[in-house]
Formats: C-alpha cells, structure tokens, sequence
C-alpha cells in the first residue's frame, strides 16, 4: 500500500498552478534602479509551485562583477555571469503560491546596493493541475483505489498484472495531462450594448476589492480584427458589482477584442478579454485620457526583427521610431526604446505625461493569444509594490522618448501598439515585430 499512497501523491501533489498576469504572458520584467546601478530585471515565475522561478539581470555597467537573488528572510544566491555580456542568470525556489518578492544583490566598482522587485499574486489563466476540473481528478483517485484493492486482495499473477498495468497506464495519462500546453485564453466578460449607446461589461467573480491603477479601475482596450488598425484605449467606470460601463466615441464600426485589466489590492492583475461587434457610432467627445489611434493595418505592415531602427508616420505628420538593440528572442528581456518628433523633425516642446508615465504600450501577438499592458517601470501593477515604491522608475519629467522592459513570450508576429501625449493629443504608433 505504500506504493499506492504514493502514486496518490504524484498524481494530486505535484503542486497547485499560479495564475498569470495578463493574456500568456507570465513572466515579469522590470527597470530598475540599485542605488548607482541601472537594471533591468526579468522573472520568469515556475508553473506550479513548489517550483524553481528563473531569474535574470542585465545592466550596462562593466563595473557590475557580481548579482545575487534572495526571498525574503533567505541567503542571498549568486547569479553566473553569462558570457562577457552583463547578463547574470539564475534561479530561486518559491514554496508557496500568492504575491512573492525576490531581492536583487549587486556588487561592483561602485560600491553595494540592492533592490525589491514584487512579484504579483495573478489569475487571469491557471496552468498545470489547476486546469483540470475537480471531478476528471476523482475519478483517476477512484481507478487508482480500485486498482490498489486489486493488489492488496490478489489472487492470482494475472490479477496482479493487470492491476499494476492498470497503475501505469493512469500514472502515465495523468503526467501527460501535467505536462500538456496549458491554454493562455483568459475569463471572457459579458458584453452587451443598450441603446443609449453605452458598452456594459459583466466581469465574471467579485470585483469589490479593486484600486485604481494610473487613475482608473480599469484600463479597456478594444483592437479591431483582423487588420488591428484601430485600437480604444478606454477607461470605463465600476457600476453596481462586477458591471462597468462606458460611452463609446465616434469610431469606426467592426469586430473588435476586448482586453479588460483590473487590479486588486493585493496587488494581482487580471486581464478579461471578449470579441464584440461595435457598431459604427457618432459618439462622446474623447475626454480625460481615453484615446482612439487609428494605424496602418497588418497587410501593410513592415515587420521588424532586430536590431536597429525603424520609424513610422502618424497621420499629423509626427515620427514615431522604436530601436532595438539585439534580435528578439523569446523570454529574453530587453528594452523597448520609442521616440517622438513633431513634423519638423525635431523633438516636441509640448510633451505631458500620459495617466503619470512618459507613454503607455500595449504588446498583441497577432493571434490574440497574448496581450501585456506595459509601462516604462515595467510589466506589473503599481499596487503590486505596496507602499514602497523604492527601485520603481517613474516619470520625473515629460519627454519624447521612452523605453520599456519587456520579453516576448513565444515566438510569433506581434503588434506593439505605443502611446505618448503631448499638448493635449494622445498620439498612436503601431510597430510590427518577429520574434524568432
């Protein structure tokens, strides 16, 4: 019996999935700053926990010679040095699910310091056992009871046999189930469209523990298919419950997916998406920080693959370039850098902060099987860091140029659509990117 206890333990303990922020977008990326040390953190969390989350920095100081990882109350872990790049890499053991925080060590020539970087406790899609529904998992506990009654009580070889095929045959669909490609698709909203030409969304769970994230509840983003030429970026309000809602501005009709982020105040992220068919409609005035960017569509597009420079123009006549550094690989953090110029050529004098940062982006692959909302601090929520805003970049100043930590998930054609404000006008640009 032994042995069938545990086999009992690899089948319903190997570990309880962590949710993921965002639409298959896991990992966590950050930009930030350990006392003279600039840093750009990347924390890829483990599927199901207990597990090992890998960890990487990079930095462009030559100074950096050593970086070290810790949870909080362990021993710092020193991270090895991946070539003669700046890129230390490593990993760290998470016992238990919820928000964690890993402390990043770096030691050089100027001296030691170190920072916090907040891993958010998230759940807009489950991985591992977790996607299983209850009663598949009682049911492969009920064969693996009978299948133990049969050995314990056996009275011949051929009941033995069959009974410990019967064992192996369970143990091996229940690890291929562990091991199948969760599916990234996050919970689905209702949409529903009265007459008096307000969008309502139904969230599905409670939704009475929300904080506002860069001054809203809730940060709407509408895509219309399948060109992905125009793109909402909406703030609607909470009504009773889990029900928001929002007039829509004058747009063009078509199909459109949804991506809805909320925060709650343990700092978790979740992203609901739907696909609705928004009608052509003579609306509301754009107010306050809602925008609509109306871009080039796919068929028109220049993918982008890295490194270098690549520019697009607006439809006032401005520049927007994105410049990258190296080519882009999947789960491999690096800066997206995006500028600005007015029609002259030169750099606006007009610039303002968008809802508190020098621009906002929202990354789509194509297929809709990822979205990221993303900010020049990184890859997670404000309220993800609590009260300590310590090593978090934020904007001092308005500028045209903003960069942003980020790591593609997979590989694929994705569209990174990226807004700057500057006197009173939220502009758009669009950038098409390969991933190989």
């Amino acid at each position: 019996m032994r042995r069938i206890l545990l086999l009992l333990c690899v089948l319903f303990g190997v570990g309880v999935g962590q949710g993921r922020a965002h639409v298959g977008a896991p990992d966590v990326y950050v930009k930030a700053t350990a006392g003279p040390y600039q840093v750009l953190v990347s924390v890829h969390p483990p599927a199901t926990v207990p597990g090992a989350a890998g960890v990487d920095v990079r930095t462009d100081d030559p100074g950096v010679r050593v970086v070290g990882v810790a949870l909080p109350g362990g021993a710092s872990q020193g991270l090895q040095r991946f070539s003669a790049e700046q890129i230390f890499t490593g990993s760290v053991w998470v016992a238990s699910g919820g928000a964690w925080r890993v402390t990043i060590h770096v030691s050089g020539d100027k001296g030691e310091a170190e920072t916090t970087v907040p891993v958010p406790g998230v759940s807009d899609t489950a991985t591992g056992l977790r996607r299983f529904d209850r009663p598949q998992w009682w049911v492969l506990g009920l064969a693996v009871v009978l299948c133990g009654a049969l050995l314990s009580f056996r009275r011949s070889g051929a009941i033995e046999i069959a009974g410990w095929a019967a064992l192996a045959i369970i143990f091996g669909a229940a690890v291929m189930l562990a091991l199948k490609t969760p599916s990234a698709a996050a919970p689905a909203m209702q949409v529903t469209m009265p007459a008096d030409g307000k969008m309502q969304l139904e969230l599905p769970g409670r939704m009475d523990d929300l904080v506002e994230d860069h001054g809203h509840l809730m940060h709407l983003f509408a895509v219309r298919e399948p060109e992905m030429d125009v793109m909402l970026h909406l703030h609607p309000a909470q009504g009773a419950g889990s029900r928001f809602e929002v007039a829509l501005p004058s747009m063009a009709p078509g199909a459109f997916r949804l991506y809805a982020d909320v925060v709650h105040r343990d700092g978790r992220l979740e992203t609901f998406t739907a696909v609705a068919g928004l009608p052509v409609a003579v609306g509301r005035v754009l107010r306050g920080d809602d925008s609509v960017g109306v871009v080039p569509g796919l068929a028109r597009a220049q993918v982008a693959t890295g490194p270098g420079a690549s520019s697009i123009r607006l439809m006032d006549g401005y520049t927007m370039t994105l410049d990258l550094a190296s080519v882009l690989l999947p789960r491999s953090g690096q800066l997206l850098r995006f500028s600005l110029l007015d029609p002259a050529g030169q750099k606006p004098t007009d610039m303002q902060p968008y809802m508190g940062m020098t621009a906002h982006a929202a990354v789509i692959k194509t297929d809709g099987t990822v979205f990221a909302h993303i900010h020049p601090a990184g890859t997670i929520p404000m309220a993800a860091y609590g009260s300590s805003m310590a090593g978090m970049e934020l904007a001092a100043e308005p500028s045209s140029e903003a960069s942003f930590p980020f790591g593609f998930p997979a590989a694929g054609t994705y569209r990174v659509f990226v807004q700057m404000k500057h006197g009173g006008v939220v502009e758009t640009g669009a950038f098409d990117l390969l991933v190989r």
